[in-house]
């Protein structure tokens, strides 16, 4: 369930806010609503987190493969040495850098001198000693020949199409009547025999930056360290520097009166926190600091905070600030509040806990939690899916395992080899119940195993009504899922005539199922006659009146015009998600089929002297399926849960995850 939270608003003097943080963060049940936050310190606490991420991982980056791995002891250091460690790893990173930059610069004047051949550019400059200037260039055959007698060349290469030449003169300037196409040859700074020397040098030291980087693996362990204490001091900073100030007025009456706070300058505070309420967080705060607040001195100042606690938890705040001169108010959210959501499942249904974690989803704090039905579906979507009970039979026993290894260890057992278990039992049950083990043909699967399945569905019964079975089956696990939703909607509306709108969606996903097993499974025994018109039509038009229902049937109907195209588009909506459960047994079949197929390549050599081959076929195959299944179940079986489910309960996952400021 999602439990219920309460919005709070923390009031301490500016200069205990970062004792009071310290005091928040050891109580560790407040989520904090985090503003946008700047100062010197938070600057320096982010590059320093960055300089150590890019310290690890240019170190995981360049160590040496396992094999070559020399064991090291990790270090325990300080901080200023690992930062200084860091920096030394980070100017390798720098050299390196540097070192193919250089190379990549070398390649280019190799590539551009290289048709000059490998003169001295010394010897060049040396002339202009003489008072003789030399301008080296490219033009094409035409254009030098057209030169002016002016202008005295000395003419050293040349192919048919360009000519490389020399321009002698007494000065340092380029003749201005040269041609506009003539290109003018930089001298270089070295020679290019030189260049491929320095080349070549750079190329044979650019593998001891690496080498030296990755041999500082036993860094990598201080480093994960200190970026975890770090992380803690960004958001500890965060939350401080994003606290916002309030000014205080003080009265000057008489020395030693008390504070008061100016209500315009509090601004949202001061409607929720009362005047007597911050003065007594004030004295609180005077006493200990032992002073009193008298005329002619500094205005002191509070620093706001806010965020969600769990109602739960609200009493022994309240203790809590009490116990420290704090001043808070404590509510019930607002509307257009984003509350964090806080959940707490049974054993059961905390199983779903890895896959909503690695999915990223969170429902919004106002949505319903609908894990119990995810759950349920998602382990009939996986058998079905998977449709083998020798792939289900694996996952059980790889679950066994893992849960084994972590009870050997007196640890509790990891809630994804749980979940895998649940999935794994499910999907050996339905492959039982189809008579699917690794898609051995039934002719070869025992009689005693064959008996164990269910004959509407069983791979013994004919292929064609076995399909029409299971398309049938997808329909009404699709129908029966998606009512769901429905009915949650009227349990959470039921005071409202909203509800009425929900069941005319359940009445046109009666009709709508109908018309599909007529186009699909068999038109002559699912007839689309009058009773199912009536539920389609029936169905829509109370949801048309009442789905937007709000403060009158009127105001309904008008904000259903006002979608008109929308609403129409709904009733294609509903016979399109039932439609979408087909999914279940064609991507079933296609595992199926795969294993099938694996097998009859494999038989033929696994009774010859290839029998190597054959099981190498077999392992591969089945491999290569089941990771396959894997991807199916993430694609497939997910998202009828998170789309199609979930959008005929109105949930739309927009929440986020109640993370308490905590140690």
């Amino acid at each position: 369930m999602i439990l219920p939270m309460k919005k709070l608003t923390l009031l301490v003097l500016d200069s205990q806010k970062k004792a009071a943080l310290k005091t928040l963060r050891n109580f560790g049940a407040v989520h904090i609503e985090k503003e946008a936050a700047s100062s010197d310190t938070l600057t320096e606490l982010q590059n320093t987190y960055t300089r150590l991420q890019q310290a690890e991982a240019l170190i995981t980056e360049s160590q040496p493969k396992k094999a070559e791995k020399a064991k090291t002891e990790p270090l325990t250091l300080n901080r200023n040495d690992l930062l200084q460690a860091v920096d030394e790893i980070l100017d390798l990173k720098d050299q390196e850098s540097n070192t193919r930059a250089a190379i990549n610069k070398l390649t280019g004047d190799i590539e551009a001198y290289n048709a000059w051949g490998d003169f001295e550019p010394a010897d060049i400059r040396s002339f202009e000693e003489n008072g003789i200037y030399l301008t080296m260039g490219e033009l094409p055959e035409k254009s030098y020949t057209a030169l002016p007698e002016t202008i005295k060349t000395v003419r050293l290469a040349g192919g048919k199409k360009t000519v490389r030449f020399a321009i002698v003169s007494e000065t340092a300037d380029v003749p201005a009547d040269l041609p506009s196409d003539f290109s003018p040859l930089i001298l270089p700074d070295m020679r290019l025999s030189a260049m491929h020397t320095e080349r070549e040098r750079l190329q044979k030291q650019l593998p001891s930056f690496k080498a030296k980087i990755g041999a500082r693996t036993e860094l990598l362990a201080p480093l994960k360290a200190e970026a975890k204490k770090l992380a803690k001091e960004i958001e500890f900073e965060t939350v401080r520097a994003g606290m916002e100030v309030i000014p205080l007025e003080e009265d000057t009456a008489a020395a030693g009166s008390s504070v008061t706070v100016n209500a315009s300058d509090v601004g949202n505070t001061a409607s929720a926190v009362s005047g007597s309420a911050a003065t007594a967080a004030v004295g609180a705060g005077n006493a200990a600091n032992g002073t009193t607040g008298a005329a002619g001195k500094e205005p002191r100042r509070l620093a706001r905070l806010s965020g969600y606690i769990l109602a739960e938890k609200q009493a022994d705040f309240a203790g809590l600030a009490k116990a420290n001169g704090w001043a808070f108010i404590a509510d019930d959210p607002a509307e257009e509040d984003a509350v964090p959501t806080a959940m707490r499942h049974n054993r059961f249904v905390q199983l779903l806990t890895p896959l909503t974690d690695f999915l990223g989803t969170v429902p919004g704090y106002r949505e319903p939690d609908i894990s119990l039905w995810f759950l349920l579906f998602f382990g009939i979507f996986f058998a079905m899916i998977f449709g083998d009970a020798g792939y289900g039979g694996i996952l059980v026993i790889l679950s066994l395992i893992g849960i084994v290894k972590a009870k050997a260890k007196e640890q509790p057992a990891p809630l994804a080899m749980q979940m895998f278990l649940y999935l794994g039992v499910l999907t050996v049950i339905w492959g039982t119940a189809t008579c699917n083990w690794f898609g051995i043909s039934v002719e070869y699967i025992p009689a005693w195993m064959k008996n164990l399945s269910i004959p509407a569905i069983s791979n013994v019964t004919e292929e064609s009504i076995r399909n029409a079975n299971l398309m049938q089956f997808c329909f009404t696990l699709g129908l029966i899922q998606l009512t769901i939703g429905h009915i949650i909607s009227i349990v959470r509306n039921i005071r409202s005539p909203q509800i009425l709108g929900h069941i005319g969606s359940i009445a046109m996903l009666c009709g709508m199922y109908v018309v599909v097993l007529s186009l699909v499974v068999s038109a002559e025994r699912y007839q689309i006659n009058q009773p199912v018109l009536i539920a389609v039509g029936g169905g829509f038009a109370l949801n048309f009146i009442f789905s937007n229902y709000q403060t009158g049937i009127g105001q309904s109907i008008v904000d259903s015009l006002k979608n008109i195209i929308t609403m129409f588009l709904g009733v294609v909506n509903v016979f399109a998600d039932i439609m979408s459960y087909i999914r279940l047994w064609a991507v079933g079949l296609a595992g199926s089929a795969i294993s099938a197929t694996v097998n009859q390549m494999a038989g033929p050599a696994l009774g010859s002297f290839l029998i190597f081959f054959g099981v190498l076929l077999l392992f591969f195959g089945h491999g290569l399926n089941y990771i396959m299944n894997v991807l199916s179940v993430i694609v497939h079986g997910v998202r009828l849960n998170t789309l199609e489910f979930s959008n005929h309960v109105g949930l739309t996952w927009a929440g986020f995850k109640y993370e308490p400021f905590a140690e």
